[in-house]
């Protein structure tokens, strides 16, 4: 039986143990190892859906699975697993840079790339992976150092795609970062250092190896991994990069333990230089987590005391407001007086109780009554805000037809319509008797809100005021439908708000106050029911729908 060929060495423990290995390259791994292992792991536990921490996660998981094959490499003297180690290296290195691409992409442009740039990416990436298991890749194994003699594939394909992938990324910079905001700018310029560093660290290193044979130089390269680690966590705790709800002070105590726990694979041949390294490492982290720490501080004290300053303007806003409610009140009542005689003696003398008016005259008392009635509505609608602030709106509830009284109102306007050149017709088209629990003249009086806000911002064409039902779920609806002047989405939001009218509200009416919708609203709301209103757009018209529960 014929022995195995093997280097000369003794073989590996555990496969990663063994004299062979230098002690720096123990540092250099494992340090480069932990931080990426560790910030991957913390940003995707914090988010695991979102496609970065993915990506993120799975760029830390190659360039482990790498660092420890290369440990491997330097430990065992069986040629064999040589063979493999150094072909699955030569496969996951490029795949590292293409992930670091697309996790660069997505980052700046949130969203994939295009299908022809991922074509590109498949097309380049396809030799490799076919050429992987023949001489083009690695010709042969040295058995003196059990290095791999190198082919074509592995000596100069795979530094090219390296250097592709790098200047992929680098015009994926330029394109978008002048597009960016400056919060979101400074995170990306952040992450490009961070990833440029590591990756041409990384390529420089694994070059000088593959041409020099002093593979011993090229572990230096791996010194990248702890930086971008670190531009990583800072991006996080400064700029919140990656959209994560978490404190980085997490990520930099890790990376911390991460350079101290490597110490421990250092002897004292090389301890000084080791623990210079490390202590430059070590400050510039403290110092980004000193940073980080102080920042979040003041902000929470500057929070702090915001919500005291808020709390102390909001106490005052409500006295504020209950001496306006209050004021309006006693304004209202006073003005509401005067006004019903200004009406009474207007309607005495055009009806005549004090003798024959002449037309002109008769056209100013009409123009009086007119305005009085104004008045006392929007003196009413005062008084209504006022009631409903201060919860002294009284609710007579009983059973009535909404149907009928829906046509009562409508009956009662449409003489205004006319007036104003509008068709105001009444539709119905329920089975049931349409009773309804509410105060009536309440109802009443929303119904008239709601057409009458129809009438002054329909210029030409109709009203339908429709009465609907919905026996499954035991609602019966009346809807307003116009030809109007419309709404915006903007406008929608806010309508139903204290002294809202839309943008251009005034081109059309210029009468109203605001109010009416606010007070329909909140007196149907008081008696369960419902009212909304949907819109197509600026000149397609509206449409109000005031829905109250069904009881028959």
């Amino acid at each position: 039986m014929e022995t195995a060929l093997l280097c000369p060495w003794e073989s590996a423990n555990f496969l990663f143990v063994s004299s062979n290995v230098p002690l720096l390259i123990n540092y250099s791994h494992f340090i480069a190892i932990f931080s990426a292992v560790a910030v991957s792991l913390l940003v995707f536990t914090n988010n695991p859906r979102n496609t970065i921490s993915r990506l993120f996660l799975f760029f830390a998981t190659l360039f482990t699975v790498w660092a420890l094959l290369d440990i491997a490499l330097w430990a065992t003297n069986d040629p064999s697993i040589v063979m493999f180690a150094w072909s699955m290296q030569v496969l996951i290195e490029p795949l590292t840079y293409a992930v670091a691409f697309y996790l660069f992409y997505i980052f700046l442009y949130q969203k994939p790339p295009s299908f022809y740039t991922n074509l590109f990416v498949v097309t380049i990436l396809t030799p490799l992976v076919l050429l992987l298991p023949t001489t083009l890749n690695l010709e042969a194994i040295a058995l003196s150092s059990c290095e791999s003699i190198e082919g074509p594939l592995a000596k100069y394909y795979t530094y090219l795609l390296h250097i592709t992938f790098v200047v992929l990324i680098v015009i994926t910079a330029f394109k978008q970062l002048r597009k960016l905001e400056t919060t979101q700018l400074r995170s990306a310029i952040l992450l490009l250092i961070g990833v440029v560093t590591f990756l041409l660290s990384f390529t420089s290193g694994n070059i000088i190896g593959s041409f020099t044979d002093n593979w011993a130089i090229s572990q230096y390269g791996l010194f990248g991994m702890p930086i971008f680690a670190f531009l990583i966590a800072y991006s996080i705790i400064q700029f919140r990069a990656f959209k994560i709800e978490m404190t980085g002070a997490q990520i930099l105590v890790v990376v911390l333990w991460a350079l101290v726990c490597s110490l421990l694979f250092v002897d004292s041949e090389i301890f000084t230089l080791i623990v210079v390294v490390t202590l430059i490492f070590t400050s510039v982290v403290g110092y980004l987590l000193i940073r980080g720490v102080k920042r979040e501080f003041e902000q929470r004290l500057e929070l702090e005391q915001l919500a005291k300053d808020l709390k102390r303007a909001n106490k005052r806003l409500k006295v504020l407001d209950k001496m306006k409610s209050e004021f309006v009140s006693i304004a209202s009542h006073q003005l509401r007086s005067p006004l019903t005689s200004i009406r009474g003696y207007t309607s005495m003398l055009l009806e005549g109780s004090y003798g024959a008016i002449p037309t002109r005259a008769q056209e100013a008392l009409e123009r009086i009554s007119e305005s009085s009635k104004y008045m006392v509505n929007s003196v009413e609608d005062y008084l209504n805000v006022s009631r409903i602030e201060s919860g002294n709106m009284k609710y007579e509830m009983s059973d009535f037809n909404l149907k009928d009284t829906a046509s009562t109102v409508v009956d009662e306007l449409r003489q205004t319509a006319m007036q104003k050149g509008l068709l105001l017709t009444f539709r119905s088209n329920i089975t049931s008797k349409g009773i309804v629990n509410a105060d009536i003249g309440k109802t009443r009086q929303a119904l008239h809100n709601l057409i009458n806000n129809s009438l002054k911002y329909t210029e030409r064409g109709s009203i339908v005021v429709s009465v609907g039902e919905n026996k499954a779920a035991k609602k019966i609806f009346v809807t307003i439908s116009d030809t109007g002047i419309g709404m915006s989405e903007d406008t929608l939001d806010s309508l139903f708000a204290k002294f809202s009218r839309a943008k251009d509200a005034n081109k059309t009416n210029i009468s109203g106050t605001g109010l009416g919708l606010y007070v329909a609203k909140k007196m149907i709301e008081e008696m369960g029911g419902t009212i909304t209103a949907q819109s197509d757009g600026p000149g397609k018209g509206s449409a109000f729908i005031l829905k109250l529960p069904l009881q028959q």
